[in-house]
């Protein structure tokens, strides 16, 4: 160990240094003590000055404190501000209702206060962002919970009639593109030269003008829709009174905060589940190892930008001209006569059916009704009403959204559509990179946004435009799972009548596509990356999927015992029936790469708000946990027993 000698010389000079410094300080503090300076006279001089005579401050009558300036009210947040752009000069924002009053700010100056929980700004500026807050209090507090940031649509002269769907196929192999260099794939492309490439193909598709129409088209849905039918629908879409034995809601199978409107299962379970408030994966009826519902339930997110029809077989439809069609007259009739041909059409009508659908929301017959005599369910639905609903109970939000307190099923089906169709999702990364924000984008999603592209993977025949979808009913080939559609217990379901090929469905829109799964039109497909891998080689992928039993992989039966057996007994055959009718099916000449490059690609199609269940865009579309307005909301959960 070191030690450290001391050097007594320095240490006898500074012991001598700090000597005088103690002596000048303390004849410093007496020289200032007798001459009363300084900022802390000491207490002799003080008690000198009172002997004197003089009054002193201690002796004197204390002044009054001034009063303290009240302080201003904060207020609160409302729960859940939301805010979309109307039109190029008009923003509408909403919020969950918790007060009296509200305090409006715009980009931090208060420019309204209403008793409503919702608003329109007008007489804006095209293509600007602005930055909204709300409060219950009178203050420019700014509240973190209560801002959104809203952007008003690029022009105001787009009337909103374009869905962003594309009716020619634009596509041609990347090396037809000068700006990629002649390179084969988008593998083969350097990073400098990816947003020329993208660019290029994007010009080709017309995307940027596609896009400025689906936002268009959105924007005009939304405004249509007034906020006090909008509840009305809300809450009718999560009640079981318009279920046969009030087990089941619409939400039961398309809840907001599952897979954008869906449930996450290869095939939906309605009514009589063990347990009726949870939703999702875990979701069992207890009886029925493979559910009675045949297909899988389509989001409902975006469902008001079809134009053309809904279900997988469009069943419902919208001609060119206007003209609605179902497989009911009544329907037909009573949705035109409500809302003639307009946004609220094909989802009006679409909400009558689900009702009348034994596995979905109650078995007519069960009911005690003759579907022969009343062969549109007309009375059925009204019967339905008059049985379950307390019509007291739900007289003031109809009221509010009608004008009168008559209820009927024409009524709730368009409160419905129009709860549906506010939910729509459609600010993710790709739009943002068309739009042109470079960085939306990472290297490898320019990657498979031109893999996808390109004439080479296909993709665009059947979904293409700012949509992502034709439209159309096509033939994809996929592997026959599920209890089918075929009244005959065959197993088989073909689907509609497409225009190309035989067992077609709809082209299902891509946006939101990798939160949606499982995959399919009867949700075979567990992964993505599998569904996309698929249309490689449809035959091969079909003799692959049930040699490796890949039904049984899905989260819904990977525990059920004889799985193959019990979810596709004759699937392989049937499967290979179709192939036979369609020539084989397609096929691409994407590698492995590619692929996941497109799957990459199809990720950015997501919005941020759709996959956060926790947003206040989705908990906005969820009820509050209060029962409803008689008592028979269903308040979902998850199989971890959280709230939904």
């Amino acid at each position: 160990m070191q030690v450290q000698i001391l050097d007594t010389k320095v240490f006898s000079r500074e012991l001598l240094r700090l000597f005088f410094l103690m002596l000048f300080l303390s004849l410093a503090g007496c020289d200032s003590g007798a001459s009363g300076g300084g900022d802390n006279p000491a207490p002799d001089a003080v008690q000198n000055d009172s002997d004197s005579g003089t009054d002193s401050e201690s002796d004197s009558e204390p002044e009054p404190e001034p009063e303290p300036e009240p302080e201003a009210e904060e207020g609160s947040a409302p729960n859940e501000l939301i805010g979309h752009a109307y039109s190029g000069t008009s923003i509408g924002l909403a919020w969950e209702r918790d007060g009296e009053t509200y305090f409006i700010y715009r980009n931090g100056e208060k420019i309204a206060q209403t008793s409503n929980s919702f608003f329109v700004d007008h007489d804006l500026s095209v293509d600007t962002e602005y930055v909204y807050s709300v409060n219950t209090a009178d203050t420019a507090s700014e509240i973190e919970a209560s801002r959104v940031a809203v952007k008003t649509l690029v022009n105001n002269t787009n009337a909103g009639l374009n869905n962003g769907t594309e009716d020619d196929v634009l596509n041609e192999r990347i090396s037809t593109f000068a700006e990629c260099k002649n390179a084969s794939s988008a593998l083969d492309l350097l990073e400098e030269d990816l947003d020329n490439c993208l660019a290029a193909m994007l010009e080709l598709n017309r995307m940027a003008s596609l896009v400025e129409d689906i936002r268009a088209f959105a924007a005009r849905v939304r405004s249509e829709q007034e906020p006090v039918m909008v509840e009305l629908g809300m809450r009718l879409f999560h009640n079981k009174s318009l279920s046969a034995n009030q087990d089941a809601s619409c939400s039961s199978c398309h809840h907001p905060a599952i897979g954008c409107g869906g449930d996450n299962l290869s095939m939906p379970v309605g009514v009589n589940a063990i347990d009726v408030a949870l939703l999702g994966p875990g979701r069992s009826d207890g009886v029925n190892e493979v559910p009675l519902v045949p297909r899988n339930a389509q989001p409902i997110c975006n469902a008001s930008l079809w134009s053309r029809g809904l279900f997988w077989d469009n069943r419902v439809s919208m001609s060119p001209n206007g003209v609605l069609r179902t497989d009911s007259r009544d329907v037909t009739n009573n949705t035109a006569a409500a809302v003639g041909s307009g946004s609220l059409a094909l989802l009006m009508a679409q909400a009558h059916f689900p009702v009348t659908a034994p596995p979905e929301m109650g078995d007519i017959i069960d009911f005690g009704y003759d579907d022969t005599v009343d062969e549109n369910f007309t009375a059925y639905r009204e019967d339905i009403l008059a049985a379950n609903l307390d019509i007291e109970a739900w007289a003031p939000l109809f009221i509010s959204a009608f004008g009168d307190g008559e209820i009927n099923f024409s009524r709730i089906a368009q409160a419905i559509a129009a709860y549906e169709a506010v939910q729509i999702f459609i600010d993710n990364p790709f739009f943002a990179y068309v739009e042109g924000n470079l960085q939306a984008l990472s290297t490898e999603e320019k990657r498979g946004a031109i893999t996808f592209m390109s004439r080479d993977a296909g993709c665009t025949f059947c979904h293409k435009g700012a949509f992502f979808t034709s439209e159309a009913l096509m033939a994809a080939n996929y592997p026959q799972i599920g209890i089918g559609t075929d009244e005959s217990g065959s197993g088989a379901d073909l689907g509609g009548e497409g225009s190309l090929g035989f067992g077609a469905f709809r082209a299902p829109t891509l946006l939101n596509v990798a939160i949606t799964g499982p995959w399919g039109h009867n949700g075979q497909f567990a992964s993505l990356r599998r569904n996309v891998e698929h249309y490689r080689d449809q035959g091969a992928s079909i003799a692959s999927y049930f040699a490796n039993n890949e039904m049984c992989d899905l989260e819904q039966f990977k525990d059920l015992q004889d799985c193959p057996s019990k979810v596709a007994p004759n699937g392989l055959a049937l499967s290979q029936d179709i192939l036979a009718e369609n020539d084989g099916g397609g096929v691409n000449r994407l590698t492995d790469d590619e692929i996941d490059l497109v799957v990459t690609f199809l990720d950015t199609l997501t919005d941020p708000n759709a996959a956060n269940s926790s947003s206040n865009e989705i908990q906005f579309l969820i009820p509050p946990r209060d029962g409803g307005p008689d008592g028979k909301q269903l308040d979902a959960k998850n199989r971890s027993g959280d709230n939904l």
